[in-house]
């Protein structure tokens, strides 16, 4: 597997053993009543593998910051808890220290209640905006659950009056590999989240039939795969309809960080074999590029919160949409923001790639006005204020312009064979602008400044 090389990586088993309940309580610890039951959470540090000289090349050392606090969310059958609670140091187990939260109410007329321990993260300082945890514990289904005895949920009773200690393994936690524990990152660090889906096709070849496609997607935050990674080979399941015979995938979906600003992610999509196909180029990366949080907005519809996905036609003989593209051509990529000039609602984007002496122009803007003929060019100048004289149309090939639909949106597509002189004369793109006009009086109602990425 794809993961394999990841199940040694960052690895030390903790394992959360906790003594017999002594009869002596701590001074100034409240009682727990006949109507309530205490759960208390406790570690050691397991040296088994940091003491094994074959890993100790293969892994990464663990955070040497003293565990502090826990993050603990249970439910059980009165409600649920999310409780960041101290942890202390006997001198040999780390365990946490009372809290409210987690004196549990038994049901009226009951003498048990049942609990589910589902989501455990242990961090060296408070956790905040953008604290991460130094040891998570693995939920069952998750890559890393094979590291433990026992991955969440546990689920056990608790007993009116008792004060419950329970077995939790953690595994140190690498922030690169997230999603192989059985969290996101989003879950351990409470960030505004953006919903962001894909769906591909696969044709062996342009004249083929299309087959559903099967792929694994990593993505990095930021313009290209050096910033942090967000997800790590999520693949999409293809699998077939018994019934039918037909075979079917759900998009594959990303809940990806949304903070103040423009947000930026980098996403690379490999293709992979399914049980219906088999291709050579399983296993290369098809699909790369950048994707902002605005570009992200405008799959949304406006009025009704709807999503679209992001629907790629991998070697089918159709232009896949921007921003993605196949990384192994050599492409110049270009991108503008569409900023509204004016009283409209022209907002969207502008795209351009040459590859060789192919030229194409991609236009984005979701909402404006209905069944609108819109003249839009590339303008001389680097800047929107003052734009200059016009280099090239973005026209149809009968020398017409683009139209929006019924429901107002622009989409345009159109490439170019362009010539030595045509490329002199098209410049550094980079320092090109893009103006949308209106039809009627020629007023610009959107412009953007290109930028390459």
């Amino acid at each position: 597997m794809k993961n394999f090389r990841n199940y040694f990586t960052g690895i030390a088993i903790v394992a959360m053993l906790f003594a017999s309940c002594s009869k002596d309580e701590t001074a100034g610890e409240p009682q727990v009543g006949d109507e309530m039951a205490a759960i208390s959470l406790g570690a050691v540090l397991n040296d088994f593998i940091r003491n094994q000289d074959a890993l100790k090349q293969s892994i990464p050392e663990c955070s040497e910051d003293a565990p502090m606090y826990a993050r603990v969310i249970l439910t059980h059958d009165m409600g649920e808890e999310d409780v960041v609670v101290p942890i202390n140091f006997d001198g040999t187990t780390y365990f946490t220290d009372y809290d409210e939260d987690l004196a549990i109410p038994i049901p009226a007329n009951q003498t048990t209640t049942s609990v589910s321990l589902t989501d455990f993260w242990v961090y060296a300082v408070e956790p905040g905006e953008s604290t991460m945890p130094i040891w998570v514990a693995p939920k069952v289904g998750s890559e890393y659950q094979n590291f433990v005895n026992n991955a969440l949920p546990l689920n056990f009773d608790l007993r009116a009056g008792s004060k419950k200690y329970v077995d939790v393994e953690v595994l140190c936690f690498d922030d690169r590999d997230v999603n192989l524990y059985g969290y996101q990152f989003f879950d351990l660090v409470p960030t505004p989240l953006i919903k962001f889906c894909l769906f591909g096709n696969f044709c062996p070849s342009e004249d083929g039939r299309h087959y559903v496609a099967g792929y694994s997607v990593n993505v990095w935050s930021g313009s290209d795969n050096t910033g942090d990674q967000l997800y790590t080979d999520v693949m999409n399941d293809v699998t077939m309809d018994e019934g039918t015979g037909d075979y079917y995938s759900d998009p594959l979906c990303f809940f990806l960080p949304d903070t103040d600003g423009v947000d930026t992610y980098y996403f690379e999509i490999t293709l992979e074999n399914t049980t219906e196909y088999s291709s050579d180029e399983a296993g290369e990366i098809v699909l790369s590029g950048s994707i902002t949080d605005d570009e992200i907005r405008m799959f949304y519809n406006e009025e009704t919160g709807a999503m679209d996905y992001y629907h790629f036609s991998y070697g089918c003989g159709d232009d896949n949409p921007p921003p993605f593209t196949d990384p192994r051509v050599t492409t110049k990529r270009y991108k503008a923001c569409l900023y509204e000039v004016g009283d409209t609602d022209a907002f969207g984007f502008s795209y351009l790639s040459l590859v060789g002496n192919q030229l194409t122009a991609q236009t984005w803007v979701p909402y404006m006005e209905s069944n609108a003929t819109t003249p839009q060019h590339i303008h001389e100048n680097a800047y929107c204020a003052d734009a200059g004289g016009v280099v090239w149309p973005l026209n149809l090939m009968d020398g017409s312009y683009p139209q929006s639909d019924g429901s107002g949106a622009l989409y345009y597509s159109r490439t170019w064979t362009v010539s030595a002189d045509d490329i002199a004369d098209l410049g550094n793109l980079a320092d090109r602008t893009v103006n949308l006009h209106d039809d009627a009086d020629g007023s610009i109602i959107s412009c953007g400044e290109y930028d390459s990425y």
